[in-house]
């Protein structure tokens, strides 16, 4: 039997396909004994004696990957900038991903978040439960702008769903050689639209990229909806601008520091804030587990990956 490390929640704690296929080809799975992403030295004491690991927003640092027994390591999920790839290059560990496999389980909850700060959807229903029955005037989707930032495989499933909804789609990516919609300036992109949606990676170009500036030049009365990753939103100058009133919403995912605890942003009503939740439906964490398997699969027999990052 050979031992690999399973970090994911969603993996450990949905029944499917994946874990039959561990079963099958003779792979014993290694769970930590915490339910949060592990440090880089927990990391580095689980793997210890397993042949590949399956990680999902745990620190793979240079103590991991220096790791004897350990030849993969796949992220489950699209993002791997939690993983060290110069370290993984220098201590020749194949690191893979698992693209695509939960991008309509992230843009429908994109989707859910932009209709819930629209209609205010969780102030009301705590206004209800405290007995109260004051109705909060919400918004119409239909002929505003959405600005996407990030057209990637995501991107373009919020894309698609936001059209059909009759809202007007614009979209920021750098990199995107052809687009489905319009492909704006990022200053344009702040200053015209009316809900702004995050999709891109977390790399150096993108941390922060909604600081105090950014923020500011917002559309007045806009939403912002972070569905990708902590680190491209300031969380603190996001704080103080729906203090001032001069966003009327927003909705994240993800934090900087996950999971959150001390922040500006718990005590605010009119934001909306879940546990890096978005990837995490049945069908989702069933095609990544069944992607990642077969990736640590292949890595062990010595095959090309289907989806190397290094």
């Amino acid at each position: 039997m050979t031992t690999i490390a399973v970090t994911p929640r969603g993996f450990r704690q949905t029944a499917g396909r994946h874990q039959a296929l561990l079963a099958e080809h003779g792979l014993t799975p290694r769970y930590p004994a915490v339910d949060r992403p592990l440090t880089g030295d927990e990391l580095a004491e689980l793997v210890t004696g397993c042949s590949a690991a399956i990680v999902g927003l745990d620190e793979v640092g240079p103590a991991v990957l220096a790791t004897d027994t350990l030849r993969a390591v796949v992220r489950f999920g699209s993002g791997v900038d939690n993983v060290d790839l110069d370290a993984a290059r220098r201590h020749g560990v194949l690191v893979a991903r698992t693209p695509g496999a939960n991008a309509v389980s992230v843009a429908e909850l994109t989707i859910a978040l932009i209709f819930a700060v629209a209609r205010r959807v969780t102030s009301l229903d705590r206004s209800v439960r405290h007995g109260s029955w004051r109705r909060v005037p919400g918004f119409e989707l239909a002929g505003r702008r959405l600005g996407i930032v990030g057209l990637g495989v995501v991107g373009r499933e919020v894309a698609s769903r936001a059209a059909a909804l009759g809202l007007e789609v614009v979209a920021f990516d750098p990199v995107a050689s052809e687009a489905q919609v319009p492909l704006v300036e990022f200053d344009e992109l702040l200053t015209t639209s009316d809900i702004i949606s995050i999709h891109c990676p977390l790399t150096d170009s993108t941390a922060d990229m909604f600081g105090e500036a950014a923020l500011r030049a917002m559309r007045p009365g806009s939403v912002l909806v972070n569905t990708a990753r902590g680190g491209i939103v300031d969380e603190a100058a996001l704080a103080a601008v729906l203090r001032e009133g001069h966003l009327s919403g927003a909705a994240l995912d993800c934090f900087a520091r996950e999971p959150l605890s001390d922040s500006e942003l718990i005590g605010l009503d009119n934001i909306i804030l879940t546990p890096h939740c978005a990837g995490t439906t049945q069908e989702a964490v069933e095609r990544a587990g069944v992607t990642a398997v077969q990736e640590v699969l292949r890595a062990l027999a010595g095959e090309p990956l289907h989806h190397r990052v290094a």
